[in-house]
């Protein structure tokens, strides 16, 4: 049995727009919100699934496509990493109008009206493996990520999902940052990452000892090589404007 602690997250919520790819739209959510291991949990209808069904032998067949609109009873995406890749499996039980109920693994369908609420483990990586006694993609280890320090309160804020931070949207977004990575900064010297407080900011400890927060947007970071077996970014800022 793997049964671990965590501390640090992130919590989410938003909608997919009607008519809006709903497996698409979690996978771009997860790469530009560097969600590597979480729950995605969803409510509301979707439109013309293509569903993986639960068989009697505890295995999920092959894909079915269903046409019309159906409720939303469960549906929950798993984020985890698999083979060094991130993994993202969504189980659903739809129901129809007419009566039928679906239960599988959701490949893809439209949104006609989905609400998301996503909770986020930062301090942890769950990586995952294919098992041949289940069948199943099982947990194979989970790592714990040490944070220095008291986590602080999470910033609260409004944001659409469609109006992403400027820098996400950049040809070069930053790369998946990690609690022990280190920063070459040209002003704060070698810096190490004590804590991904989100999207935008880390928390680092100076040469000195000293913990401080760096913001990200107005950052380029270049993988340079590696330090105590950890990625060393260079960092240049970039002027405003």
């Amino acid at each position: 049995m793997i049964f671990t602690e965590t501390r640090e997250g992130r919590r989410f919520i938003g909608e997919v727009p009607p008519g809006v790819l709903v497996v698409a739209t979690l996978r771009t959510l997860c790469a530009n919100y560097r969600i590597g291991s979480g729950w995605v949990d969803a409510s509301g209808l979707i439109r013309d699934p293509i569903v993986k069904p639960l068989t009697s032998e505890a295995e999920f067949g092959d894909p079915v496509q269903h046409s019309g609109v159906a409720l939303v009873a469960s549906m929950r995406a798993a984020v985890s990493e698999q083979a060094g890749q991130t993994d993202l499996v969504v189980r659903v039980h739809l129901v129809f109008p007419d009566g039928r109920s679906v239960a599988g693994l959701l490949v893809e369908a439209e949104s006609a009206s989905l609400e998301l609420l996503a909770q986020t483990f930062d301090d942890v990586t769950l990586r995952r493996f294919p098992d041949p006694k289940s069948g199943f993609a099982r947990w194979l280890d989970v790592s714990v990520n040490e944070v220095a320090g008291e986590p602080e309160p999470v910033r609260s804020g409004r944001i659409a999902m469609e109006a992403m931070p400027s820098r996400l949207l950049e040809e070069q977004p930053l790369p998946q940052l990690r609690v022990g990575d280190a920063l070459a900064h040209p002003r704060l010297g070698t810096c190490v990452i004590t804590q991904v407080v989100d999207q935008d900011r880390v928390a680092i400890q100076m040469e000195s000892g000293k913990i401080a927060q760096l913001h990200l947007g107005l950052l380029t970071l270049t993988r340079t090589g590696s330090r105590s077996g950890r990625p060393l970014y260079d960092v240049q800022v970039r002027r405003r404007g």
